[in-house]
This record gives structure tokens, sequence and C-alpha cells, in this order.
């Protein structure tokens, strides 16, 4: 009896550890898969790259003469640059471009004025020639009126007949004077028309080529001042160099930064843009100075989005203003712009990993004792990798950072979005 007692005891204490040996192992699974619930800071940050401009710079644009839409030259070639970031004096040389198509219109405009001036010459010949003449017939009938009127103050002694005769071939004489002098004003004015015409042609064509050689001039591109060139952008955002082309359009070549005041002009993307407002603070830190952290604010949101190589979707343009410049700062270096659009100091976090979605609710487990509670919470805000939640969990609770098998319904992972 004492004996079968001993047996029952010992199946018992046998039953008590497998009991409790089950439990555990679905209350524990492998180390690192629970996350006790702290205190801390977070920031939602939009990140961005960017890259380094001065706040104020020189323009330098196409010389107005290459612009000038008469020309019919709307494309113009990078033929040389310099290199960009180089240090510039006033009157440097910048960039050359291709002048082939002026040098070639100009030659055709050079024949059509050549066949003009031709024609001009032959007009002023012809109606020097033709009003010459047409003046030497004035003369000759003014001579013949003055015979007529010789006969017919002669003719008193004559018959009456012959008076009459002398008095008709007086008028008809006084008759083709005026159609003659009338001929040779309506002449007159004719060739004027004519040569004004060809000379103002003359003057149309030698004005245009004036303005092409202006423009064969123009296309040796210097700095209007000292600086550093940074070359502008086409509108794919590629920037300009040797075998670029620029339209008359969008002129703007370089520019001359003035690094005093920096700035990180960058684009966010359109489903972000709503998150940036002005005066954001942003914590900027760039490729090339590795040990330095920048900071600054948000100074300038675009309110129109545009195509941009770097993105699929639309991208609006961000400027951010540096708090302070540096004298290692150059134009042009890359940086990385950390948005933060909003900033929570001393908040109850849970990682990412531990927030599940379960019928549209946000969930996780947690664990307490020996037991694993289903616990529906809600973020009030969220970076990369932890949430901010209130109220329904405590410091130092602990949560799992896995599904556990049972709760595996129609369960998905929040971190997986």
């Amino acid at each position: 009896m004492l004996k079968k007692r001993k047996y029952q005891i010992i199946l018992a204490a046998f039953a008590v550890i497998g009991i409790a040996a089950l439990v555990w192992l679905q209350v524990k699974p492998a180390d690192g898969k629970f996350y006790k619930v702290k205190k801390g800071n977070l920031e939602v940050i939009v990140t961005s790259k960017g890259e380094v401009k001065g706040d104020k710079y020189t323009e330098i644009n196409l010389p107005a003469a290459l612009c000038n839409q008469e020309l019919r030259v709307y494309q113009l070639k990078f033929m040389d640059v310099i290199l960009e970031g180089k240090a510039v004096k006033k009157g440097d040389y910048i960039a050359k471009l291709d002048e082939s198509q002026f040098a070639t219109m100009m030659r055709d405009i050079m024949q059509q004025k050549e066949k003009m001036d031709a024609d001009l010459r032959n007009a002023v010949l012809d109606s020097t020639v033709t009003l010459s003449g047409k003046r030497e017939a004035v003369s000759n009938a003014k001579l013949d009126l003055e015979y007529l009127k010789i006969d017919l103050d002669q003719s008193k002694y004559e018959s009456e007949a012959y008076q009459r005769k002398t008095r008709v071939s007086y008028q008809k004489a006084e008759n083709e004077i005026g159609k003659l002098r009338r001929d040779y004003l309506l002449e007159r004015n004719r060739l004027k028309i004519q040569v004004g015409r060809s000379k103002s042609k003359v003057t149309e064509f030698q004005d245009k080529i004036n303005k092409y050689m202006e423009a064969l001039a123009s296309t040796t591109i210097k700095a209007p001042e000292d600086g550093i060139v940074m070359f502008a952008k086409d509108w794919m955002g590629k920037t300009y160099g040797k075998d670029s082309e620029i339209n008359i359009w969008n002129p703007l070549v370089a520019t001359l930064p003035d690094m005093s005041v920096a700035i990180s002009e960058t684009y966010i993307r359109e489903i972000d843009i709503s998150k940036v407002q002005l005066n954001d603070s942003v914590r900027i830190t760039i490729d090339a100075l590795p040990d330095k952290v920048f900071f600054g604010k948000v100074i300038k949101i675009a309110t129109i989005g545009e195509d941009h190589k770097d993105f699929d979707m639309k991208a609006f343009k961000v400027v951010v203003r540096f708090e302070k410049s540096d004298k290692d700062m150059k134009p042009g270096m890359t940086v990385n712009n950390d948005i933060i659009v909003t900033s929570y100091k001393d908040k109850l976090l849970v990682p990412l990993k531990a927030v599940f979605s379960k019928s549209g609710k946000q969930i996780v487990y947690m664990k307490q004792g020996g037991s694993i509670k289903e616990q529906e919470i809600q973020l009030v805000a969220e970076n990369e990798q932890y949430g901010v939640v209130e109220n329904v969990i405590r410091e130092g609770d602990v949560v799992l950072l896995y599904q556990p098998e049972k709760f595996k319904v129609e369960v998905e992972k929040v971190a997986s979005k």
C-alpha cells in the first residue's frame, strides 16, 4: 500500500513538471523575442537627399543675343565647359556653345543680301535712266511749245484759217506737256517705291546679319563676377556639361553661389509632402563631411509637383536653410536631410515588430506571468522602428516580438506594411 502511494506521488510530480514544461515552452520562445516597454523619445522623420547651394547667387544666363527668336535657333549644344566647382574671376571663361547653326544661317542671309544688293543697284540704275528720258521728253516738248508760240504770235498777220490751225497746234502741244509731266511724276513715284522696297529689304538682311554676328560673338560664356561655378540642370535634372543641350526658354547656364548663407535643395515625394511644414527642424549630414552634423529649417515648399528623374511619382521641391554655414561646405555637395515633422518626448514606445493588425485593429501580445494576452492598442505616431502608445500599456510591460501560433488566424503584421 505504501509502495503504491509512493508511485502515485512520483507520477503526479512528473505530471506537474510536464505541464509546467509545456506552459513554459508555449510562453517563452527563443531569446530576443520579448521587449520590455519603456519610455523614450521618438521623432517622425521624412528623409531625402539634397544638394548644398548658396541662398543667394548670381545667375549666368544665355546672352540675350542668343535668345532672339528671330534667329530661329532654339537649342544650343555645349561644346566645352570648365570643371564644375572651379573658382573664377570676373570675365573668366565658363563655357563655349556650338556656333555652327548661327554661322550656317548667317551665310544664307548674306547670299540673299548679295542678290538684293544687285537688285537695288539695278533698280536705282533703271530709275535714273527712265526718269532721265522722261525729263528729256518734257524739255523737248517745252521747246516745241516755244516754237508753236512764235507761230501763234506771227499768225495774226495770216488768214483766219491759219490762225485757227496754229492755236489748235499750240493747245495740243500744251496738253502733251501736261501729259508728259504727269507720266514723269507717276513713273518717279513708282520707281521710288520700288527702290525703297529694295533698300528696306537690304537693310532688313543687314540687320539680321548683324544679329547673327552678335550671336556668334556671344557663344563664349564668361563669368559676370567672381565666384564658384555651379552649372544648372536641364529639364531631366541632369547637370549641364560637354555635349549637353540648352534651350533658349530655359536660359540658366550656371550660378555663382554666395556660401555665406547655405541651403539644401531637395525633393520630397508627393505622398510625404503633406507631412512637411514650413519651419520644420532638419538634421543634415553631408557625405563629404561625415564627422559633422548640421541643423536647419524648412524655408520653402513648392506648391506644384513636378516630374523628377529620381522618383516614379510627382515630387515637390523643398528648400532647407542651414543655421550656420561652414568653411568646408562646398556648393554641389550631397546632403542627407532628416526633416523632423513630429517629435515626442518621454513617451511609451513599442517596436513596430511587436504590433500586428487584426480586423482593422492594432494589437500587441503581452506576456503576463505564464500566459499571453492579446491587447488592442492605438499608435499615436510611429517612425521606421518604434511607435508611440498611450494608456493601455504601462512602462515595464513585456510584449512579444513575434506572433504566437495560437493567435495566427487571419492576422497581418503591421510592421510589414
